[in-house]
């Protein structure tokens, strides 16, 4: 087991409320521990900078730094490798797996700003062309919102096309367009360049990752992070997978009529291609 983790199951009953908000945010996040400064985590559980430095010496840490580096060394980045060495913490049943996807869906969604929805459906609905890009376990991801998109307005590239490079693609971005970004844990570090490149072109980008992203979504105009550790092995993105659903029906409402017509010529064309199962 994770040393820190058990450290946590060990002191959990007897920490005050505070410490005990915090020690939850650290359990869920676990190997992205590293991204993320003691002032950080604090905010982010809502508690002071003093209760995390009281929970880190209780936990038996001389600092945070300490704590996160033996964090950093124990997962090794997010590697599944890593994750079956721990093959007692990964013994659970579905219904276990299932509560814990369903508890990090309802945190996802409860954390997010409304504005931060609102103002993204607005880049995404008013762009002259959207960019969606992933690499990795981001791809399927960005596949699936270019697909809701494509229904409902026009000018929505994949990104990147199998078996090419994106510079060429990037080559005449600018004001105007929008950037839907995917950026899961173990990404590549060109995704950080393409953010920085968008944002030099005056696109408006959104980006969807989890709490690794550190300072890869600075050079983004909104941001969402999502609960992705999994219960077991792999992680998990049924909050991305659910959150790019509503942000694809947010952009079909805004568009109203137009995202109408536009599904209309789609299943006409469905009709006279006879391409789908009755």
């Amino acid at each position: 087991m994770d040393p820190l983790v058990h450290r946590i199951r060990e002191t959990y009953d007897a920490l005050p409320l505070g410490e005990r908000k915090l020690a939850e945010l650290i359990l869920e996040m676990r190997g992205d521990l590293a991204a993320y400064s003691a002032t950080e985590l604090a905010a982010r559980s809502g508690v002071s900078k003093a209760t995390a430095a009281r929970l880190v010496r209780r936990l038996g840490y001389a600092d945070f730094h300490e704590m996160r580096q033996q964090a950093r060394n124990h997962y090794h980045n997010g590697s599944p490798l890593a994750e079956l060495s721990n093959t007692r913490d990964l013994d659970g049943t579905l219904a276990e797996h299932l509560g814990h996807d369903i508890a990090y869906l309802r945190r996802t969604i409860e954390t997010i700003p409304a504005d931060h929805v609102q103002a993204a459906v607005k880049i995404l609905a008013g762009a002259q062309r959207v960019t969606v890009v992933g690499f990795r376990n981001s791809y399927p991801l960005a596949f699936y919102a270019r697909e809701l998109l494509v229904q409902v307005r026009p000018q929505v590239n994949l990104l990147p096309v199998p078996g090419q490079t994106v510079a060429e693609e990037f080559s005449d971005l600018g004001r105007g367009d929008a950037v839907l970004a995917f950026g899961f844990r173990r990404r590549p570090p060109v995704l950080g360049r393409i953010l920085r490149a968008a944002a030099a072109a005056k696109a408006r980008t959104v980006l969807l990752g989890d709490s690794s992203l550190g300072k890869v979504g600075k050079s983004a105009h909104i941001v969402f992070r999502c609960y992705s550790r999994g219960a077991r092995l792999f992680d998990s993105y049924v909050a991305a997978m659910s959150l790019v659903n509503y942000l694809g029906s947010g952009v079909a409402l805004a568009l109203g009529a137009s995202a109408q017509e536009r599904l209309r010529r789609i299943e006409s064309l469905h009709e006279e291609f006879s391409d789908l199962e009755r």
